[in-house]
């Protein structure tokens, strides 16, 4: 039997229809990449090394930079900054001294009430702080907390302390003031508006059938918190002139919630005068604040 000696077919790729849709150059380019798949294996190898090789000696130069003209340049640094006067930097950061109006102490049937007027004249620092009322030989004492820029009455209700003698001494101590963080709280009107909105309506004594004389009003807090309580200290006026003290402290007042309130007051209930209810919450105390989960 003779072979078959009829020339072979040549393919031409160009004319080739591929049923998955790839074309020719696309063929071309895969097979290239196959082929030479070594060759840009090293080509990479070599790019990266070139890469590291660029970073080792631009460390290198930077040690060496330092250790030939660095350290001289530290020690020239630390001179000018041994120049300071951090004593004068301190004065001009210290916070200014509260300051701190006529104490007063009002006669109870119990004992004995305190009241002095303080301002705070920072307005990006708040303090808390211990204090003490001294009346004669008594002193009776306490702790508080004055916010940026407030303007309060510090109580101290309901002391046993028995005195005759109107001259009273009003004394701070271990008084420790912060700085508002400004990340925190960035505008600190702002951030108290919105938490110290309350409504306190129509104040009033009244009278019922058993003869007991009760102050009533109704608190409605209007602010997005709530909170576990909220104090509220309570003044009479005669004028300028505080003739009576109370303290109450309203228990879970919610967001949005309104309060009626009804207190024993004998002692102010006939002498008449202008009622002022006024929260005292330190709402920079994140403690304060009720989880929204609780009701």
């Amino acid at each position: 039997m003779s072979k078959d000696k009829s020339p072979k077919k040549i393919i031409d790729l160009n004319n080739y229809e591929d049923p998955t849709d790839l074309s020719p150059k696309n063929l071309e380019l895969g097979l290239w990449l196959a082929n030479h798949q070594k060759q840009i294996y090293k080509s990479l190898i070599i790019i990266l090394a070139l890469i590291a090789a660029s970073f080792l000696l631009y460390s290198g130069y930077g040690y060496f930079y330092y250790f030939v003209f660095g350290q001289e340049q530290d020690k020239i640094l630390e001179q000018d900054v041994s120049g300071l006067d951090l004593n004068n930097y301190r004065l001009q950061n210290k916070p200014i001294d509260l300051q701190i109006g006529q104490a007063k102490v009002i006669t109870t049937n119990s004992g004995s009430d305190f009241v002095v007027k303080l301002k705070n004249p920072n307005d990006k620092q708040y303090a808390n702080f211990d204090f003490c009322f001294n009346s004669g030989d008594k002193e009776a004492c306490g702790s508080g907390f004055i916010l940026p820029g407030e303007e309060k009455n510090q109580l101290l209700i309901s002391t046993n302390i028995k005195t005759t003698n109107q001259t009273v001494q009003f004394t701070i101590k271990n008084i420790a003031w912060q700085k508002l963080k400004a990340g925190d709280i960035p505008d600190w009107n702002t951030y108290a508006l919105q938490r110290l909105n309350f409504t306190i309506s129509d104040p009033k004594f009244s009278t019922y059938v058993d003869n007991v004389n009760y102050l009533e009003f109704d608190i409605t807090n209007n602010s997005a918190y709530s909170y576990f309580e909220v104090p509220l200290n309570i003044t009479l006026n005669q004028g300028s002139e505080i003739t009576a003290l109370n303290r109450y402290v309203v228990s879970g007042l919610n967001s949005r919630e309104k309060k009626s309130i009804r207190m024993s007051w004998p002692e102010a209930t006939n002498l008449g005068g202008t009622i002022t209810v006024k929260p005292e919450l330190n709402i920079i105390d994140a403690s304060i604040y009720k989880p929204y989960s609780i009701n």
